[in-house]
């Protein structure tokens, strides 16, 4: 069974992946983010290095629903097929500004891409910003991703 709350998913041993791990995601480390790509080289920035962070997620009324992500799935699939690429699912992002000045944007892979409940935004977004200011909070993620989790989910009711 995938553990997940929104759009963080348990990671392996590596902790936590904001996104599809399958895919373009940022694995959410003790020191850094790492932006990461199957068969592509790693983008990583240190905690230390980062002076704003924002995690764009979108959100659905209705939630992620068995039928409804399938479907819209291969639709978007069949209009690329016929020349149609227009569509852009709704695509998680995280804006960074770094300490030097630097703004860095990195696209993620969604889990689903008609968005995510709101009630799990609502939980996952403020620990995602309380990250980048509390080494303790990141060292807890690192010792224990499964048992953070768990915790997301408790405050989500």
């Amino acid at each position: 069974m995938i553990e997940r709350i929104g759009p963080l998913q348990l990671s392996g041993a590596h902790g936590l992946a904001f996104g599809d791990p399958a895919a373009m995601h940022v694995q959410i480390a003790r020191e850094e983010l790492l932006w990461c790509e199957p068969g592509q080289e790693h983008d990583a920035l240190e905690w230390d290095d980062i002076d704003g962070l924002e995690w764009v997620v979108p959100t659905s009324r209705i939630g992620p629903v068995p039928l409804i992500d399938p479907v819209a799935t291969m639709a978007v699939g069949a209009l690329g097929v016929v020349g149609l690429d227009t569509i852009d699912p709704r695509t998680l992002m995280v804006r960074i500004t770094t300490t030097s000045g630097d703004e860095v944007e990195w696209r993620v892979t969604p889990h689903h891409l008609i968005g995510y409940s709101s009630r799990d935004v609502r939980v996952v977004v403020p620990f995602l910003e309380q990250l980048r200011g509390s080494p303790a909070l990141r060292a807890q993620l690192a010792t224990d991703p499964r048992a953070t989790l768990a915790e997301l989910r408790r405050r989500r009711g």
